[in-house]
């Protein structure tokens, strides 16, 4: 069955101004195809996408980031559009803090939206707004008419949450070959989500379903707030959603860990796929970033 995917710019509630991103990365994400669990990832492409833009990549995070909790990174807002040119002429350690330099503001800002989210959505709730809490019931795929406004925002509260940024961190490297496959070279796919029309994505050279493709984006921005979305509204992460809640007053460091447990149905090898996410989290120390904010 296909499942359209309802997008953040519906009914109004496209980013928030306090975003100050350009207009071209301000994308709608509305299309006809489902957003689902991962896309395999096996194709891989050294061919750049046209019209790239370069990032500033003069200071690795790896420099100005700290494991530990002491200095939490700020992060400029500079936001790229697609994977740039330069990024694939590095290697190792290079590619990697290009990648980081590329995707993290991205999170950031994704994870922004997300709480202005939550604010609006307490602030329908105290201003008994119903007809708000009916909207932000639909983009989150929820049937609120049965329920009342304390059952619904509490719902809604439930779904409409960040994704911690080390997890995002690596399912983004796992997903697009750290930014070189031809999914995220060619369609700003940096998570490998399926759709199942021809015209919303890519083929993948093999595929169990001769009807899916890799879903494209008009920017790398798009590709992670789908991501999110998909995170916070699809059914295979209804425990993910659980487990995220339940850690919402304990400290965020480590809580990447705990919640990747829960995305095993994100791939096909399913218990392998948490492993490697597990082990890119720690290997790559992606917990230094847990608290990075945007300035």
């Amino acid at each position: 069955m296909v499942i359209g995917f309802t997008g953040p710019g519906i009914f109004g509630l496209s980013p928030p101004q306090f975003l100050s991103l350009p207009a071209s990365l301000v994308t709608s994400e509305k299309t006809h195809s489902s957003d689902q669990t991962g896309a395999d990832q096996s194709d891989r492409s050294n061919s750049a996408a046209p019209n790239l833009d370069r990032p500033n990549l003069d200071q690795p995070y790896s420099d100005q980031a700290k494991s530990g909790v002491d200095a939490p990174l700020q992060v400029a807002r500079e936001f790229i559009n697609h994977i740039p040119e330069s990024h694939l002429g590095l290697a190792g350690s290079e590619q990697k803090d290009s990648f980081i330099r590329i995707v993290l503001p991205l999170i950031l800002a994704s994870n922004e939206e997300i709480t202005k989210r939550r604010e609006a959505i307490q602030r329908a709730f105290e201003n008994n707004d119903r007809a708000a809490l009916e909207k932000w019931a639909h983009l989150y795929k929820l049937g609120g008419s049965k329920l009342d406004n304390d059952a619904l925002t509490a719902r809604l509260l439930h779904r409409a949450d960040t994704v911690p940024v080390a997890l995002a961190l690596a399912q983004a490297a796992v997903e697009s070959g750290w930014g070189t496959s031809r999914f995220a070279l060619q369609g700003n796919a940096l998570f490998g989500q399926w759709a199942w029309r021809e015209h919303a994505g890519i083929r993948p050279l093999e595929a169990t379903n001769s009807r899916a493709v890799v879903r494209s984006f008009g920017t790398l921005l798009g590709s992670v707030r789908a991501y999110m979305h998909n995170l916070n509204t699809h059914y295979h992460y209804k425990e993910f959603r659980t487990s995220r809640a339940a850690l919402r007053d304990r400290p965020i460091i480590g809580e990447s860990k705990i919640l990747a447990k829960h995305l095993d149905r994100y791939a096909e090898i399913g218990d392998a796929y948490v492993k490697k996410l597990e082990t890119l989290i720690r290997v790559n120390d992606f917990s230094r970033f847990a608290l990075a904010s945007l300035n």
